[in-house]
């Protein structure tokens, strides 16, 4: 039973989160960077092409441009014991490489928690889920997003909305 629950609340916050895709064209707003943490958004620069040549390959959806897809970095910190980045989903793939600190926990929306070190590289969830620093030293992340090629530019993350976020903390049993 909790399992279908919770894949009736993860379908909702799915369905909430992209229904406000098209309407995010901001950085994150208050309230969704937990305990003093930062994120710095560094280069943007555009593909062509479907595929990324090397040891990764990435293949983004045809649009209606064909297949120019953005590839953005950022750098994010989380402060000890609570910083985090709040409930969001990515609209690409998303990866990371925690590269210095504590340890970095990714909860998912099955309250799965997923921790790694310094060096340790991930690849974020489709889902909606949640990054947390609960140790006692900071944490940095450098984050690698493929993204739609949209005017204006598709934001990396998108927020789950409020009521979804609070369904997720009670259920996974998160303070903030």
């Amino acid at each position: 039973m909790k399992s279908m629950k919770l894949r009736r609340i993860g379908i909702a916050v799915v369905v909430a989160a992209a229904g406000s895709l098209a309407a995010v064209t901001t950085p994150a707003v208050a309230g969704t960077l937990l305990g003093g943490a930062t994120v710095t958004n560094g280069a943007r620069g555009a593909a062509d092409g479907r595929v990324i040549d090397g040891p990764v390959t990435i293949i983004m959806p045809k649009t209606r441009r064909g297949r120019k897809f953005d590839v953005m970095a950022a750098n994010i910190n989380l402060p000890a014991n609570g910083g985090g980045v709040d409930w969001h989903t990515h609209p690409g793939p998303t990866f990371g490489i925690v590269t210095g600190g504590g340890t970095l926990t990714i909860i998912d929306d099955d309250c799965v928690e997923h921790e790694y070190q310094t060096g340790q590289a991930f690849v974020a969830p489709k889902n909606p889920h949640t990054a947390r620093n609960f140790s006692n030293a900071p944490v940095t992340v450098r984050a690698t997003f493929f993204l739609p090629h949209t005017a204006p530019p598709t934001p990396p993350t998108v927020f789950v909305p409020p009521d979804g976020d609070d369904v997720l903390d009670t259920y996974c049993q998160l303070v903030e």
